[in-house]
């Protein structure tokens, strides 16, 4: 239930400048604009803000209580929408670690396979599978070049090259590559271009927020305005 956008749009329609209401219960205009946005990411303590959404609701003549139980409600579904994709993000990385582990069994496997099956024969393992390495490309440093469903994309593209351009007040949280997670708070207008070398994850809070684009066509993304949506690119075909 929004609490902000219910306090901005009944001070715009009194014709109350953000300032004036900044002013007058102590507060910055920043502040007072991350309380508009209902941007949970940065506002402070749930304690203090409370005071604020009280003050701020008696300046403009709205019923205080009303607003302190809508940002209580908008905060509760916020913190367990976090807690849903701290838990999403763990178990792809468990998965992935699973499957990395399988895959180093099996080849283990499939090469005592080989060993066993020319076992009888001088030197089996070389004669087994010489041919096929000496076909194999291998980089300076002396090890194969394996190509994983994301490198063979990225390959073919050489970059992921990724524009976002914003419609309406969307945060983004950014993956590039194995890097850190990024956040960006876009408003609409704001475009920015992106990078990277095999993968982007991004997290995007308001599905309709912005239009995406990589390598220079759009990205579909999942759901509605106000719902969060989760992506890896390239997407499977």
């Amino acid at each position: 239930m929004a609490f902000g956008r219910y306090l901005k749009s009944m001070r715009t329609q009194m014709g109350i400048p953000l300032e004036t209401v900044a002013e007058e219960i102590r507060i910055s205009a920043r502040q007072l604009s991350l309380i508009e946005a209902e941007n949970h990411q940065e506002l402070p303590d749930a304690v203090y803000v409370k005071g604020l959404l009280r003050a701020y609701a008696k300046f403009i003549g709205v019923d205080d209580d009303d607003i302190v139980d809508r940002y209580a409600i908008n905060r509760s579904a916020y913190e367990k929408r976090q807690t849903a994709e701290a838990k999403f993000f763990n178990y792809n990385k468990k998965v992935l670690s699973r499957m990395g582990l399988l895959t180093g069994l099996l080849i283990i496997v499939i090469v005592l396979s080989v060993y066993m099956i020319y076992g009888s024969q001088s030197n089996p393992l070389h004669k087994a599978l010489g041919n096929h390495i000496e076909k194999m490309d291998y980089d300076a440093s002396g090890a194969a070049e394996i190509l994983t469903p994301g490198s063979f994309a990225a390959n073919q593209n050489d970059k992921l090259f990724l524009q976002i351009d914003a419609v309406e007040d969307t945060l983004l949280e950014i993956v590039i590559d194995d890097s850190e997670p990024l956040e960006y708070l876009l408003h609409p207008m704001d475009h920015m271009e992106l990078e990277a070398s095999s993968k982007i994850k991004l997290l995007v809070r308001n599905a309709a927020g912005v239009k995406i684009l990589l390598n220079e066509k759009p990205v579909f993304i999942p759901g509605k305005s106000g719902e969060a949506a989760y992506i890896e690119l390239p997407q499977s075909k």
